[in-house]
């Protein structure tokens, strides 16, 4: 048996060598982070991540499983905020310890989900438990605040399983909506009142499926502008709904040939083969039933390719994300699985097609990402700020681990955060769109997966590019907006309708770190033109004769706030002045491209501005 596996993984390794790879880059591209360890949460089930405390990075939510007991730490799910790559438990501090048990009996916990329901750029916080929800309101990254009962989020009126929740804008008006799914009852559709309450729909427009619902994906399937939905249910019961114009739901499971036989747990959605049309993978845990892909087309009805592609079998299956593991511009995908005395290590599919490959080949093994705990939740994001993605594993049977990427790669990458302002904040619907050399890369905003859903950039591995050449972002309740020539390896932010900002403060990597680059901009008694922006070598800072003595100051950040040149010097007045900034910091070392923020102060005067380095 060994001899034959080490033969398996001898012929795999000279397949890679055939189609390019580099072996020594490759050979362990995932580590486990040992200071992530927490003892005792050996049965955590969802897990989510979002900005919570808006400091620039992702933090992490993990749902611990049994009933919660104030006495007993292992019962109580965690907060963990982000410190550039280590987390510390802030669960207290936040006040997020109470959660609920109904009438002291057993009240096991299940999902979360982030959602910024009230539209206040704070991402609110939701919990599903056997015998209820709970809704935790933001308050400014600091607190927490229980507003489930003033929001009216009430427990359905049987005993039942909340196992999860989706916040979506259903109804396109703006602010996000709740699906409520369950183990043992109806799913329940919460209509968004615009003041912080729930309004609950009356059979939820055709959406009170009660079919052991685990995961829910909400996908534009007919590109009408409205959010259809796929409820993946076990027993081989998955539904796809689709929307009539916001205001009910037909089912239409076969006529999108969206049916799976296996028992549906987790699902992701993802363009594996960047042609534009959002694909959707499940996992089953049937061991005699395969894991489906199924490929999105343009007319409309989606293909099963599960076969073709070589990603059928994902052992006992449960949490699973397309990610890009190399930003090598096509997805992989993840999957992780396990239950009982069923142990089975944890599947990565490597996508390689742009190594000149077809479908996807069994990574597991040498990506060392191939865990044999039980499995449950999976999410994908990137902890550390460095420009590729990272995974974070729940597991049922013992704690969490979360897996450092350390891929050798000279890849692209680039990362979106949206923000909505007739959109959802959120901006959960939208699709991003990468043109970059001859290809377009989609991705869809969405963030939902088994037990949870998060809110974080969207990431874009790019290839072996120098720029995006175009980035269309298709907002759900606004026309499209197109910004053009922007550099790579970096993260950019966009509020819907007002184009690319500054980029978000992160931990200051050179010299000093300001926290804001100022937006307002004063008049000044002069003309100032800035030629070429882009550039390349050097641009040109022109001031025309009106310009008035004085000491000018011009000061220079990169996209993440960090102060990388600083001018000061005395002007002479009715005279022209041009400074020539050869992009470089203030110590003459070039700097990479990317866009770059100018404050120019005059006495009390100011003007800012910004700029692009190829």
């Amino acid at each position: 048996m060994i001899a034959k596996q080490l033969n398996m993984l001898i012929r795999f390794c000279c397949f890679l060598t055939l189609l390019g790879f580099n072996l020594e880059g490759y050979s362990q591209v995932f580590s486990e982070v040992e200071s992530f360890v927490f003892s005792g949460m050996n049965a955590n089930y969802g897990n989510a991540v979002a900005d919570y405390d808006q400091d620039g990075d992702l933090d992490i939510f993990i749902v611990a499983y049994n009933s919660y007991d104030a006495n007993d730490g292992t019962t109580i799910s965690r907060l963990l905020e982000n410190k550039r790559g280590f987390f510390e438990d802030v669960t207290d501090k936040v006040g997020l310890r109470k959660q609920h048990s109904i009438n002291n009996s057993q009240d096991f916990k299940l999902g979360v989900s982030w959602g910024d329901y009230n539209n206040d750029g704070y991402p609110d916080l939701i919990l599903a438990h056997q015998n209820g929800t709970q809704l935790f309101e933001n308050q400014e990254g600091k607190r927490f605040r229980d507003v489930s009962s003033i929001a009216n989020i009430n427990p359905c009126t049987d005993n039942c399983i909340n196992s999860g929740n989706m916040w979506w804008d259903y109804d396109k008006d703006g602010d996000l909506d709740l699906y409520l799914y369950y183990l043992d009852s109806p799913n329940r559709l919460l209509q968004n009142q615009g003041n912080s309450t729930f309004l609950e729909i009356e059979n939820a427009l055709n959406l009170n499926d009660s079919n052991r619902t685990w995961s829910c994906l909400p996908i534009d399937v007919n590109r009408d502008g409205w959010m259809d939905l796929y409820v993946v249910n076990d027993f081989g019961l998955s539904r796809f709904y689709l929307s009539i114009e916001g205001n009910s739901f037909e089912e239409a499971t076969q006529e999108y040939n969206l049916i799976n036989t296996g028992c549906g747990m987790g699902s992701t959605i993802g363009d594996y083969n960047n042609d534009g049309f959002f694909d959707i993978y499940v996992t089953n845990i049937a061991e005699s039933k395969d894991n489906p892909l199924f490929m999105g087309t343009e007319e409309g009805p989606f293909i099963n390719t599960t076969v073709e592609e070589g990603v059928a079998n994902g052992h006992y299956g449960w949490g699973t994300r397309f990610l890009d593991v190399d930003n090598d511009g096509d997805q992989d995908l993840y999957v992780v699985n396990g239950d009982n005395d069923l142990h089975y290590n944890n599947v990565l599919f490597k996508n390689v097609r742009e190594e000149g490959g077809n479908g996807f080949q069994d990574w597991s093994q040498l990506s060392s990402a191939n865990g044999i705990s039980n499995g449950m939740g999976a999410e994908v994001f990137d902890m550390d700020l460095d420009g590729d993605q990272d995974i974070l594993v729940s597991n049922t049977n013992a704690s969490p681990y979360l897996y450092k990427n350390n891929t050798a790669s000279p890849n692209a990458w680039l990362q979106v955060n949206l923000e909505g302002t007739v959109s959802n904040r959120n901006a959960f619907g939208a699709v991003v769109i990468a043109y970059v050399q001859d290809r377009a890369i989609h991705r869809l905003v969405y963030g939902t997966s088994i037990l949870s859903q998060s809110v974080k950039p969207v990431h874009l591995g790019l290839g072996k590019v120098q720029k995006v050449d175009s980035l269309i972002v298709q907002w759900p309740n606004s026309k499209n907006e197109v910004i053009k020539e922007i550099a790579v390896n970096q993260k950019i932010k966009l509020v819907e309708q007002q184009g690319m900002l500054e980029g978000e403060i992160f931990v200051a990597k050179e010299e000093e770190q300001e926290t804001e680059i100022e937006s307002t901009v004063e008049e000044l008694p002069f003309d100032l033109r800035i030629y070429p922006n882009p550039f390349k070598d050097s641009v040109e800072f022109l001031f025309d004769e009106k310009i008035t003595s004085g000491l000018l100051r011009m000061d220079i950040y990169s996209i993440i706030g960090v102060k990388v040149f600083q001018l000061e010097q005395e002007i002479t007045p009715n005279l022209d002045w041009t400074l020539h900034w050869k992009g470089e910091n203030s110590r003459g070392v070039k700097l990479t491209s990317g866009m770059y923020f100018y404050k120019i102060k005059i006495d009390n005067k100011k003007w800012s501005g910004s700029m692009l380095l190829r």
